[in-house]
């Protein structure tokens, strides 16, 4: 009876009770699986890599034309990278005089995903008195905004009629989770200027607008977003008519919140 050890991918860790594979260490266009056991001529080979994801299975086998202390196998390197974040399964016989022996089982984790806890709902409220990542755009860059009173303030003494984002700052969001977003604006005097905002999120409008701006009271401007990938998105608050002349507004208690 032979007692064949696991194959192992040779970039693989020595984690146990699976391993890692970093497909990153790999070099060239292919993935190199090893046996560490002498093979003869004539021996034929079975291996299999088995895997829940489609493009990640792969099978092959050939015939040993020539004794060799060890074996080495070459898997290209998609095929694997197609399974990352799962685990996959090295599985190898062999046939020896028309006998069948079975090697022990391999499980591997292919580019085991970082955990990413879900944050809380995030608000910028300005009471530290700095913008808090925020950063001006366009026509409000060069001084023309600043925090007063918990609020970052927009005044711009003689702007000219366009459209651009007041502020942006990156965001982290995790793929597939929904983020509901939120500001609040008021004017400074009690007819508007003609203002109307909305949330962005990589430049894409994500909620309605808010118009009508005045001091009489606060108003509120939402949005909501599904992420499709896992990182930085960028978060702004766009002005699609800014005025000719006095353009001032009050910006403030800033919100994303994760859906469960």
């Amino acid at each position: 009876m032979l007692s064949i050890p696991a194959p192992k991918f040779i970039e693989q860790d020595s984690a146990t009770p699976i391993a890692n594979l970093n497909t990153n260490l790999i070099v060239g266009n292919v993935a190199r699986v090893t046996l560490d056991f002498p093979v003869e001529r004539a021996d034929m080979i079975f291996l299999t890599l088995s895997s829940t994801v489609l493009g990640g299975r792969h099978n092959q086998s050939f015939q040993i034309g020539r004794d060799a202390p060890n074996l080495e196998l070459l898997i290209a390197k998609p095929i694997v990278e197609a399974s990352a974040g799962t685990v996959v399964f090295l599985q190898m016989h062999m046939e020896r005089n028309s006998q069948p022996y079975f090697a022990e089982t391999s499980r591997v984790r292919i580019n085991s995903l970082p955990i990413i806890v879900p944050t809380p709902t995030t608000v910028w409220d300005f009471s530290d008195g700095t913008f808090q990542g925020w950063v001006p755009q366009g026509p409000y860059v060069g001084g023309l905004l600043h925090v007063a009173n918990s609020s970052l303030v927009v005044d711009v003494p003689n702007s000219r009629a366009t459209s651009a984002h007041i502020i942006t700052r990156p965001v982290p969001v995790i793929a597939g989770r929904t983020y509901d977003c939120s500001f609040v604006v008021m004017g400074n005097s009690a007819t508007s200027d003609g203002s109307t905002l909305y949330l962005t999120m990589n430049g894409t409008p994500i909620g309605a607008t808010v118009q009508n701006i005045t001091q009489a009271q606060p108003q509120t401007g939402t949005g909501t977003f599904t992420a499709t990938t896992t990182g930085d998105v960028r978060l702004g608050i766009f002005n699609a008519t800014v005025p000719n002349g006095n353009h001032r507004l009050s910006l403030g208690n800033i919100r994303m919140t994760p859906r469960p």
